[in-house]
């Protein structure tokens, strides 16, 4: 059996951000390879172990039935759902890091929030309200703390196995006990990168098509 596998696009982890670059990737036509130092049984390295809270921006009520539909079909008059905004976003992280955090990414990224939770749910990640973990009351309605209405359904766990069903969907492959050793380049470049396979050493190369 050959030790040398090919793709367009590797991917070094298994968590949230490696499972989203991949689907990015192949949604956009690339052939993806994965590589995951962790057993198949231990996946997703911090992701797995995070509450499964998401913040984006949003406008109101009509936002957040786009992404939990189950809403439409809930009683909704003793919740206040008020408003996430993009200015409220960028405020906090510009509060909670004291500022230190890059002005350009930043605004990237919290203009994109929405858009990424939408993308999310397209892949079959499922979100439902923080009515019993971010809600508190005020006189006869719930009030949502911190600009965070949604949670992922399962939490960290919840999220991974979603991500993962979708992988499996894509045909995406993961290569689980295969840490990334290093990239091996020429003078023009990064033109592999080398696994260690339960022991042994293998190599990623990307088609240099893409």
């Amino acid at each position: 059996m050959s030790n040398e596998f090919e793709a367009d696009v590797i991917v070094v982890g298994a968590g949230n951000a490696a499972a989203c670059a991949a689907l990015s990737a192949r949604e956009n036509g690339a052939s993806v390879i994965m590589l995951e130092a962790a057993p198949r049984d231990l996946r997703g390295g911090n992701s797995t172990f995070t509450g499964g809270m998401l913040r984006f921006a949003y406008e109101g009520p009509s936002d957040l039935k786009r992404l939990v539909p189950e809403m439409a079909e809930q009683d909704l008059s003793n919740i206040e759902f008020d408003t996430y905004t993009e200015g409220q976003f960028l405020d906090d992280m510009g509060r909670l890091t004291q500022y230190r955090c890059d002005p350009d990414l930043t605004e990237v990224m919290v203009k994109k929030s929405f858009e990424t939770a939408h993308w999310m749910v397209s892949k079959g990640v499922r979100l439902e309200l923080t009515l019993g973990s971010h809600a508190f009351k005020v006189g006869n309605k719930f009030k949502f703390w911190g600009g965070l209405p949604c949670q992922i359904w399962g939490g960290g766990p919840g999220l991974i196995e979603a991500l993962h069903k979708r992988l499996e969907k894509e045909g995406i492959r993961v290569l689980y006990e295969t840490p990334a050793l290093e990239l091996l380049h020429d003078d023009s470049g990064s033109r592999a990168c080398a696994p260690g396979m339960k022991g042994t050493r293998s190599s990623c190369v990307p088609r240099p098509s893409f």
